[in-house]
């Protein structure tokens, strides 16, 4: 849980971004808006990024790396151009010079040019906006209610898969954040990223929920069917 006595219009506000960015590229993280990201730096040229990120905007935009970076990682493999920009809001730099950060979820952006200037890449982007329509509500209330049947049919022992979610939050805000912990393919996560209508992302939030309500129906009824067996014999 992020320390409620951070501010939080001063970790949104963009107003004098100056338009350039470090970039991270991982090939397991996508980052989305309105969701912590805890990170663990080692390799010297991200500590290098960290720190001069700390002495300005305190900004990172999180990429994921295309397929095949592997051969190049050491230099400059290829990146999606769809990335989630984030500021710090703890760091603690520890005796070996290694750190944890926590980001805190901003934007999506689009990498406009990346500058290899540095021993870490930066990028120039463009802030994405939103896109969003007029049946908001309707949607929200059909994840909600996907959510609270999901949350019916796990039983104790698999109360930690239940998912908690604050219903006040906005549509957009709801779903990025389920997004972060319901996809786990990186390349969906990417494909969800890519995607700035809400209602789209509300329709893939509840496809994937309803997917998996059956899913978990049909595992149900099988298990049931097996106790019924055995009874009988």
């Amino acid at each position: 849980m992020l320390n409620t006595e951070i501010d939080f219009r001063e970790i949104t506000n963009l107003d004098n971004f100056s338009g350039t960015v470090p970039v991270f590229p991982l090939s397991t993280i996508v980052f989305f808006p309105n969701t912590l990201l805890p990170l663990h730096i080692f390799e010297q040229r991200y500590r290098d990024m960290i720190k001069d990120a700390q002495e300005s905007e305190k900004l990172i935009a999180m990429a994921l790396l295309k397929p095949g970076w592997e051969k190049e990682y050491f230099k400059n493999p290829g990146i999606f151009s769809i990335a989630g920009i984030g500021r710090i809001v703890t760091s603690e730099t520890q005796a070996d010079g290694k750190s944890n950060i926590v980001l805190y979820g901003l934007k999506r952006v689009k990498i406009v040019e990346l500058f290899d200037d540095k021993s870490y890449r930066r990028a120039k982007i463009e802030l994405l906006e939103n896109v969003s329509e007029n049946n908001n509500e309707e949607l929200k209330e059909k994840i909600l209610y996907s959510i609270s049947n999901w949350n019916d049919m796990l039983d104790d022992k698999l109360k930690k898969y239940k998912i908690q979610v604050n219903p006040q939050l906005s549509l957009a805000k709801l779903t990025d954040i389920l997004a972060s912990v319901l996809i786990t393919n990186v390349f969906e996560k990417q494909k969800f990223l890519e995607e700035l209508n809400i209602i789209k992302r509300a329709e893939m939030i509840l496809s994937f929920l309803e997917t998996r309500l059956k899913m978990i129906e049909i595992t149900s009824a099988r298990q049931k069917g097996i106790i019924n067996k055995r009874n009988l014999n």
